[in-house]
């Protein structure tokens, strides 16, 4: 499975689903970083996948 297949814990779908995009994910500010650690929402990216349609 590819990484783009993949839903973090923080993502409200999966990655290139109709009507999502991209945002900073509030837990590690975009830094995809906590404590030194991967981000456990984000998975290191910095990024989660939002619905930002009606869908």
């Amino acid at each position: 499975m590819a990484d783009t297949e993949r839903k973090s814990p923080g993502d409200e779908d999966f990655p290139g689903t109709k009507q999502t995009g991209e945002d900073i994910c509030p837990t590690c500010n975009g830094s995809g970083t906590l404590a030194n650690k991967p981000c456990p929402d984000c998975g290191g990216s910095g990024t989660i996948t939002v619905i930002v349609g009606d869908a």
